[in-house]
């Protein structure tokens, strides 16, 4: 919890992902959509993941944050379903996530407990699909850790060329992935810090 900044945040990955969530391609995705997630509350996301800037140069917009005024909870539980060779140097990575991220100008809405159950709404679905280019120098490989966020580069020269989330109705060649490929996610309202956290600085 960062209270002071305004920002309270638990982000939980999934042991079953289908990849070490510590090896180079464990932390590059890891990185990526926790930054992705955090760039909604907090301007300053290359304070706390240098590097992705460069690395996901499909976002365009990174800044300013719609809700860095308020009183921010982001409270998510993340899988990483699937990694597959898509040609050259070039992966496919299907992320799956449940949770909320959510602001009050008052207060900080609460994490998910046994008091404060998530809605159908935080226990749906969302599916993100990344082409990763991964040419270069590798990710370094993480530890665990109880840093929030890792204030150094977790990217090397990889980079991602494409960042989908969302998936227009009736196009062909373009169904959104069936969340059947993400399994059990796990229970939001189960206790316990993110995981499995970062090592680094710690900012």
């Amino acid at each position: 919890m960062r209270a002071e900044q305004g920002l309270q945040w638990r982000a939980r990955w999934r042991d079953d992902s289908s990849i070490d969530l510590l090896s180079p391609m464990g932390t590059f995705v890891r990185g990526v959509i926790e930054a992705d997630s955090l760039a909604v509350f907090d301007w300053d996301v290359e304070g706390e993941f240098p590097g992705v800037k460069r690395a996901v140069q499909t976002r365009k917009l990174w800044e300013p944050a719609w809700g860095a005024e308020f009183y921010n909870t982001s409270d998510h539980i993340f899988k990483i379903a699937s990694v597959r060779e898509a040609g050259g140097d070039a992966v496919t990575a299907i992320v799956c996530s449940i949770g909320q991220g959510k602001n009050d100008e008052a207060s900080f809405p609460p994490l998910f407990d046994s008091d404060n159950r998530p809605t159908s709404t935080d226990r749906g679905i969302s599916i993100v699909r990344l082409t990763i280019n991964t040419e270069g120098e590798k990710p370094p490989e993480e530890r665990p850790g109880d840093r929030l966020f890792p204030g150094y580069d977790v990217f090397g020269d990889w980079w991602v060329s494409e960042y989908k989330n969302a998936w227009a109705p009736n196009v062909p060649g373009e169904p959104k992935p069936d969340t059947a490929v993400c399994g059990d996610m796990g229970d939001l309202t189960a206790p316990g810090p993110s995981y499995p956290g970062w090592s680094g600085s710690g900012v």
